[in-house]
């Protein structure tokens, strides 16, 4: 005989515990960033920082609701009819930290294209999701204790909407314009053309996995009446985002590595140490997913490349048209 509280929250709780996961995979991915790349610029690192810290909140408050429900409330069935304000923390904290994510590689695709209109529209995506996910909270904390799980779904159904939709479609747009943009970086070397190949797919897989989230999260949430069944995939959506970025910053070539390797050494705005100019390079290398490759080839400047000049302390940037 199954227990009247296993729909949904035998679910949930199975969520909680690949949240819980994917945070332990966050911290092995934070160690590795500061390992391998401690000349980063510090922005970037208090841009990991406060990522990481906002994930690890985010993972607090759930664990927080699962023993007010699993040891406060043990026995009290009432309890698992209604929200609780450490549940509807997750939307506010979802949608800063995929707008961060998002405003992330919106700032990548700027120095890859120079497109004022992709990156206008992804930023616009992410600071819509952002305003989403806050609004979403704010009612839920407004109501939670007043409705139960079908009263407080039926309020989320506008906020949702302008919460997961422009998430969904700026995780879209991030995956095909740099994949456009890698696409056109091939050239005649083959193990360039190799890593393009691994990045273009791990690019695709990241942005389609968070958008897929996204909608599903939305669907159980316009089309599951009476039983929270949008928590099940909502816990884990913040988590896909953050693992996203650190893995893409640990994509790179660690700065530990030698420069003559004849891969190329990492040489990418993004990477250099603040206040000290760049390595003096004579050849020309193709920026991608924060990685450099030495190109042989002088026609190859046309693709998403960068030249080190010798006399300047900042590389200058060639564009990808896309």
């Amino acid at each position: 005989m199954s227990s009247v509280i296993s729909d949904p929250f035998g679910g949930v709780v199975v969520s909680v515990f690949l949240s819980i996961l994917l945070l332990g995979a966050m911290f092995v991915q934070l160690y590795i960033y500061f390992d391998r790349y401690p000349k980063d610029n510090i922005w970037l690192k208090v841009f990991v920082i406060v990522l990481f810290a906002l994930d690890v909140l985010n993972s607090v408050f759930v664990l927080m609701w699962v023993y007010k429900l699993l040891i406060d409330n043990f026995g009290n069935l009432e309890a698992f009819t209604k929200a609780d304000w450490t549940a509807t923390t997750d939307p506010l904290l979802a949608g800063i930290m995929a707008g961060m994510v998002q405003g992330f590689f919106a700032w990548k695709i700027w120095v890859l294209t120079k497109n004022y209109y992709y990156v206008g529209v992804i930023v616009t995506c992410a600071l819509t999701s952002s305003a989403g996910g806050i609004a979403t909270s704010i009612i839920g904390f407004l109501v939670n204790n007043s409705v139960d799980w079908n009263g407080l779904r039926n309020k989320l159904d506008a906020p949702s909407l302008v919460w997961l939709i422009p998430a969904a479609l700026g995780d879209l747009i991030i995956a095909v314009v740099i994949t456009m943009c890698l696409q056109r970086a091939k050239g005649s070397i083959r193990q360039t053309n190799r890593l393009l190949n691994r990045i273009i797919r791990l690019t695709m897989q990241n942005g389609l996995l968070t958008a897929t989230v996204a909608i599903i999260d939305l669907g159980l949430i316009l089309g599951v009446k009476r039983q929270p069944y949008y928590l099940c995939v909502a816990f884990i959506l913040p988590k896909l985002y953050t693992n996203s970025a650190l893995s893409s910053l640990n994509a790179r070539r660690p700065h530990t590595q030698d420069i003559g390797d004849e891969a190329g050494a990492p040489t990418t705005p993004w990477n250099s140490t603040e206040g000290h100019a760049p390595p003096r390079s004579q050849g020309v290398f193709i920026s991608v997913e924060y990685e450099s490759h030495e190109m042989r080839d002088a026609r190859n400047q046309k693709n998403v490349s960068m030249a080190l000049s010798d006399d300047s302390d900042t590389p200058e940037v060639k564009t990808c048209t896309v």
